[in-house]
């Protein structure tokens, strides 16, 4: 009975124990994961509400150097990076398979971090653009003529939105147009891209008056 005791408290322990990591890791067969991603991949949705971050992945690699599954460890704050983070490793990653001591492929776990970062470079859609620069336009025309008036920059730049009504309604068009498949419909400019407008009207209504640039 002993002898089944302890033959059962071993087993018990092995089950526990962690997997000891292959003899051989997996590597990657282009060098760096990160050259497998270009400027052009950047989700439109990201693009669109101006997302950045960071994304940590864990990607198990099959005994063929394959992709099987890719895990987000640490989350960059935008559902649609993570996402394509994800997508593109699966797609695209190829490794070296691992080996065990006898030199048989394995399966591996692999980590690696992709940082997205907005640039000049980054795929834009020539509709969003023109349509953001026409509200834009509207705004600045606005600010221009009144800017010569008493009231406060900040009232100035909140009135300019008013009267420019539709070209904030082209925006959401061609934001909705630019939408992935299934994506639902935007129904309003993203606080942050509205913030970042705004900040642009102030610049040159202080710009008109003489104030700082």
């Amino acid at each position: 009975m002993h002898a089944t005791l302890a033959a059962t408290g071993l087993s018990l322990l092995l089950a526990a124990a962690p997997h000891a990591p292959p003899a051989h890791r997996a590597a990657p067969v282009a060098g760096s994961l990160v050259s497998l991603i270009t400027t052009e991949d950047y989700p439109n949705a990201a693009l669109r509400n101006e997302e950045q971050g960071t994304v940590a992945v864990a990607l198990e690699v099959d005994p063929k150097g394959n992709v099987s599954s890719c895990t987000v460890t640490t989350s960059s704050g935008s559902d649609s990076l993570d996402t394509s983070t994800c997508r593109l490793m699966i797609e695209r990653a190829h490794f070296t398979p691992a080996h065990n001591r006898r030199g048989r492929p394995v399966r591996d776990t692999y980590a690696q971090k992709i940082t997205w970062r907005i640039s000049a470079g980054s795929s834009r859609d020539p509709a969003l653009d023109g349509a953001a620069q026409a509200w834009v336009d509207c705004l600045l025309g606005e600010a221009r003529r009144e800017a010569s008036g008493a009231d406060s920059a900040e009232r100035v730049a909140d009135r300019a939105f008013a009267p420019c009504l539709q070209g904030e309604r082209g925006m959401v068009a061609a934001m909705t147009a630019v939408a992935p498949k299934g994506a639902p419909p935007t129904t309003h400019v993203p606080p942050g891209v509205r913030a970042a407008i705004r900040g642009t009207v102030l610049k040159v209504i202080a710009q008109l008056r003489g104030g700082p640039n």
